[in-house]
């Protein structure tokens, strides 16, 4: 048991002497090529949809007036929803393989169309739940993050595969015949 437990790696291939996963199947890393253009690739793409859902987030005027606003008597600030809007791209063993957006809560909100009186019962409708009198305007869900990551998500996917048809087609060239 011990000679598995330290040998090979959490997703079942083993490891290499410098504490690199190696395919057991091949016996080969990916070419470093290949991870420095997906690398390249996703660190342009990330910070191009972050700017696009912040373009789609500066269409709420209504509301905060300043760039922040202190909550619970000092303890949170909150900001405008398109300033707070951040992205991380996360990597393993070198190879980007983690994109995440970060944002205000209230994006959460406004994108369901709920809020406090507000809730949703799950088929995307939304139900007054609020004992004080009704508002003039009922709330609307307003998707401002979903469109914007369906029209870039399949972008990124495309390019991805053609670099990796592009390394697939080149280590199938490296046999001896």
């Amino acid at each position: 048991m011990g000679f598995l437990k330290n040998n090979f790696g959490t997703n079942g291939n083993l490891k290499g002497k410098t504490s690199k996963y190696v395919s057991q199947s091949t016996g080969s890393q990916p070419d470093p090529q290949t991870v420095q253009q997906q690398n390249a690739l996703v660190l342009k793409w990330a910070p191009m949809v972050r700017s696009s859902l912040r373009g789609s987030a500066r269409w709420f005027s209504d509301g905060k007036t300043e760039s922040f606003v202190i909550r619970d008597g000092g303890k949170q600030t909150e900001k405008k929803l398109a300033a707070s809007i951040m992205s991380k791209v996360g990597k393993e063993f070198g190879l980007a393989n983690y994109v995440g957006f970060s944002f205000e809560r209230h994006g959460v909100f406004v994108h369901k169309g709920v809020g406090r009186g507000y809730q949703s019962n799950g088929n995307g409708l939304v139900i007054r739940t609020a004992k004080y009198p009704a508002r003039v305007r009922e709330r609307v869900a307003v998707e401002w993050f979903n469109p914007v990551l369906d029209r870039n998500v399949p972008i990124l996917a495309n390019e991805l595969a053609n670099i990796n048809a592009d390394a697939a087609v080149n280590a199938t060239r490296m046999r001896i015949k």
